[in-house]
């Protein structure tokens, strides 16, 4: 199958090998009135089903430019981007955002069925998932409240629950518990691990945490300064489930953190760089 620059391709049918994500010689230029800017470049990247990969990179490599590309919100304009969509009466992705994107308007309830009402899903149906999702999130007591009435992590939760309710074949989601405090955000890992060893879903997750990376993921790609492209691709084999505290104190999980700076560290400092040559 051969594709045109900016090409996006979704591609259905039984499953098979093929990798869920496939990414060959991806790049994206920004054009404006000032010139060309080169975010990403000559990107490879296979991601199999199921599998949770988390990247890291310094600010302004482009790691939530890629997870746009993914979610068919900005277009490629160099390479090939294949995303296997094995069932069409499923979305194929949804994304958690780093700021709160849940509407105002609505009860948690109602935000967190939103998806399915768009789809078509029954009321009884609805009602089931997203009570099934509220409770996941630990937000039963709190279903029929507005944003304005819960906190920061509360609607965090919100929108994770919201995600996993629509059922999306991939998720992808960037950075979607920077803002928060150390405690809530490790119990949000904890809640987002449960509910993903249940749903064994495709997750993209942006992080700027080297910890909060291989507390959760399978995998973790390591990007370079920009333009951005992959580093290195590191394999995360704790085993699961796996707790957040316990899994911190091992010392194996020292020796990786280290692992992942070691690739991290030149490109950070190369970027801080790039923003003084810049000013």
């Amino acid at each position: 199958m051969t594709t045109g620059p900016g090409e996006r391709i979704e591609y259905g049918g039984p499953a098979q090998a093929a990798p869920k994500i496939r990414i060959r010689a991806l790049g994206k230029v920004f054009s404006s009135r000032d010139g060309r800017v080169i975010a990403l470049q000559n990107i490879d990247l296979e991601i199999p089903a199921g599998q949770f990969c988390c990247i890291v990179g310094p600010s302004g490599c482009g790691k939530t430019t890629l997870l746009r590309i993914l979610a068919g919100l900005e277009e490629h304009t160099e390479g090939t981007l294949e995303l296997l969509h094995r069932d069409s009466d499923r979305p194929l992705n949804a994304m958690v955002f780093q700021e709160q994107s849940i509407f105002p308007w609505m009860t948690v309830e109602g935000n967190v069925g939103y998806g399915l009402r768009r789809r078509g899903v029954g009321p009884r149906e609805r009602a089931e998932i997203v009570e099934y999702y509220v409770d996941k999130v630990g937000l039963t007591q709190f279903r029929r409240a507005y944003p304005h009435q819960l906190s920061g992590g509360m609607k965090q939760r919100v929108s994770v629950a919201r995600a996993f309710a629509n059922d999306p074949e991939i998720l992808l989601m960037d950075e979607p518990f920077a803002s928060l405090d150390e405690q809530n955000k490790s119990l949000l890992q904890e809640e987002l691990l449960k509910i993903w060893e249940e749903s064994q879903k495709t997750v993209v997750f942006i992080t700027h945490s080297i910890d909060e990376a291989l507390v959760l993921g399978d995998r973790v790609l390591v990007m370079t300064a920009r333009p951005g492209t992959l580093k290195a691709d590191i394999p995360i084999d704790f085993a699961r489930p796996r707790s957040v505290y316990e899994l911190r104190a091992t010392p194996e999980f020292g020796q990786l953190s280290y692992d992942v700076w070691s690739h991290l560290r030149d490109e950070v400092l190369r970027a801080r760089q790039l923003e003084v040559d810049a000013s």
